[in-house]
């Protein structure tokens, strides 16, 4: 109906929203693809169009006022791809008042993996500018960053679960007045996949690999093992249900011990077959009676733990594939049979369509 009725929409209802790209890897530069082959649907459904005027990467920062055009901008992305590199001159980011040589009303887009974009992003907040976050280390970090940048216009679906609705479930039901009493999930892809392995039987060395070769891990694969970006979503969530949690409340079990990260990772993914025994026997003390190897995360009660678990085939969180995510609200009007959010939880593409989906949702919001 919405798409039917705006199809009349004249050029003088189109609201024109810059957007600022931090990060221009995998997830931004699909943004920025899924930008440019979503216009003409924004324009009809939504009477809104999206222009780029600003792209920061670890070079620097590049801005054009009116908004970088189509062709400019695709032929950015075709070298950024094949380069590495924007092939524009740009400005160095740190030391400038980067919003105000912005449109009134960017949306700052956070696809970075890093807490150094955390001055950029709170003088937007203080400003009233908007900003969207795949971004999780400013949300999981210092507790003051999360209140500040919370409180404004501000989206971070995709933090928690890619373009899951995890954010939007958790705050609609604390909008409604519901009482969240646990939230458990599985929120890391790579946890899954590892923790099936080892429930069939595989060696955790054997698995480790395995997964890096498919691609599943980050290029170092203890970033996933230690469980910290699975403890960073977790803590989001908490943080949103007004827990008052630094990381270094969160209980995170970690599937290689501290010592192991002395060593490069080729030497860690040789090592780590001398964890096999002592992991196989974990899997098969939390798997006995035919329970799922799960690696969960839970809030409850005012605290926060991520570890493996053996879960109930029979439950939601048991019933999931390997290698999709879920979260399961247990609520006062979802106790009985507990309100669950599933699917891919993960990849540069998916990722990309949830942030840009809340870049829609706050463009809205600011009018």
């Amino acid at each position: 109906m919405d798409l039917i009725a705006n199809m009349g929409r004249s050029s003088t209802n189109i609201k024109v929203r810059h957007l600022f790209l931090l990060g221009f890897g995998g997830v931004g530069r699909a943004l920025a693809r899924q930008v440019l082959a979503a216009r003409r649907l924004h324009e009809t459904r939504n009477g809104l169009w999206l222009k780029v005027a600003g792209i920061a990467d670890s070079a620097g920062t590049y801005v054009e006022q009116n908004g970088i055009g189509s062709e400019r901008l695709a032929e950015m992305l075709e070298r950024k791809t094949a380069t590495g590199r924007l092939g524009v001159q740009q400005s160095p980011i740190a030391g400038t008042d980067l919003y105000a040589m912005l449109p009134a009303g960017t949306i700052v887009v956070d696809t970075t993996a890093t807490d150094q974009t955390v001055p950029v992003l709170l003088p937007v907040v203080r400003r009233e500018g908007g900003i969207v976050l795949a971004n999780k280390l400013p949300l999981a970090g210092d507790l003051a960053w999360f209140d500040d940048i919370a409180r404004g216009y501000t989206r971070w679906e995709t933090t928690v679960g890619a373009a899951l609705p995890v954010v939007s479930t958790l705050n609609t039901l604390l909008d409604s007045g519901d009482e969240v009493q646990r939230i458990e999930g599985s929120l890391s892809g790579t946890l899954g996949f590892i923790a099936a392995q080892l429930e069939a039987g595989v060696r955790l060395g054997d698995a480790v690999r395995d997964a890096k070769r498919r691609g599943y891990t980050e290029p170092d694969p203890r970033q996933d093992l230690g469980g910290l970006d699975a403890a960073r979503k977790a803590l989001i969530l908490a943080r949103m249900m007004g827990y008052r949690l630094h990381m270094n409340d969160v209980q995170v079990e970690s599937l290689y011990p501290p010592e192991m990260n002395a060593l490069t990772v080729e030497d860690f993914l040789r090592e780590v077959d001398g964890l096999n025994a002592t992991m196989a026997a974990r899997a098969a003390d939390l798997t006995r009676g035919g329970r799922k190897l799960r690696y969960t995360a839970v809030v409850e009660n005012g605290q926060c733990t991520v570890g493996l678990t053996g879960a109930d085939p029979a439950s939601k969180l048991g019933s999931i594939r390997a290698s999709d995510s879920i979260v399961v609200f247990t609520t006062k009007h979802y106790s009985d049979n507990p309100l669950a959010v599933s699917g891919r939880g993960a990849g540069q593409e998916v990722t990309a369509s949830g942030v840009l989906g809340d870049i829609i949702s706050l463009s809205r919001e600011m009018g």
